[in-house]
């Protein structure tokens, strides 16, 4: 704790997406590993996907975010058995073996059981661990084991669906002030248009959605997280982070090419944003 990041490694899935307003359309990268990188590299930090591909997946993608600046060498192809391809698409502990100390991971919605692999593989080797969920799929959740594995990273990130399912029936705050009593220091639950609520040993922060002019095909969460993780491993100012990772989210949403935004243009965009909801946020707390 307390090292200065030098990148972000976004840990999770990669998907192709292809626009369906397109009468052919050619398809792109996509998944919730590649925007979260995405989201870190507009903060101003390197940034690297650890995924998982299966042999369907086009090696012209991989060249095109590789070039458009997102390390891929933690990328492997889907291993075989028999001769025949495993089902396993999710990324293993080994791919971050050489994680450099001063880089953060960014674990997104894997498995309980392979987000635990890899929380106890990098624990204490690498600059910050922040964690998110992913429920689809999973019939009974458990949440006392989720909060176990949100205790043991640097912040947890859920979205407000996977909060509403966890906890129904209660508030986002309400849902804060119990995490913290499970032993999670520090947490932003990413409520869409509604913003985010954070919690930091405790203390309750508020961050207002940044007022975007067209919603593009990109889901924001992802790109929040990553932008998060990229900032709260330099001082774990959660205000900061969240003002930071809320710009970097409503940047993105407005376009419908997510690899169009990795360009100096929208850091410089993202800066200002997040320059405008920090200071609103300071002169609100004095």
């Amino acid at each position: 704790m307390g090292k200065s990041s030098r990148g972000v490694i976004a840990v999770g899935r990669l998907s192709i997406d292809r626009d369906p307003t397109a009468a052919d359309p050619p398809p792109s990268a996509d998944g919730p590993a590649l925007t979260a990188a995405v989201g870190a590299w507009l903060i101003g930090v390197d940034a690297a996907v650890c995924a998982v591909i299966g042999p369907d997946f086009p090696t012209r993608l991989i060249v095109e975010f590789t070039r458009a600046g997102i390390d891929t060498s933690r990328i492997q192809p889907v291993a075989r058995r028999n001769g025949s391809f495993q089902a396993d698409l999710e990324p293993v502990p080994e791919q971050l073996a050489s994680v450099n100390p001063r880089w953060s991971v960014h674990i997104g919605g894997l498995s309980p059981r392979r987000q635990r692999e890899i929380i106890r593989a990098i624990s204490g080797r690498v600059a910050c661990i922040t964690l998110d969920l992913e429920l689809a799929g999973v019939d009974k959740p458990d949440v006392n084991d989720l909060l176990a594995l949100a205790a043991q990273c640097d912040a947890f990130l859920p979205g407000h669906q996977e909060v509403a399912r966890l906890w129904p029936g209660e508030t986002p705050r309400a849902v804060l002030r119990l995490m913290a009593r499970a032993g999670v220091r520090a947490a932003a639950i990413k409520l869409g248009a509604g913003g985010s609520l954070g919690m930091r040993q405790g203390e309750i922060v508020s961050m207002p959605a940044f007022p975007v002019v067209d919603h593009g095909r990109t889901d924001g969460g992802d790109v929040y997280a990553g932008a998060f993780a990229a900032v709260y491993a330099l001082d774990q100012d959660l205000r900061r982070a969240m003002a930071w990772a809320t710009a970097a989210a409503s940047v993105v949403v407005e376009s419908n090419v997510l690899l169009g935004q990795l360009s100096e243009f929208a850091r410089s965009r993202v800066e200002a944003r997040a320059r405008i909801l920090d200071g609103a946020m300071k002169a609100h707390a004095t």
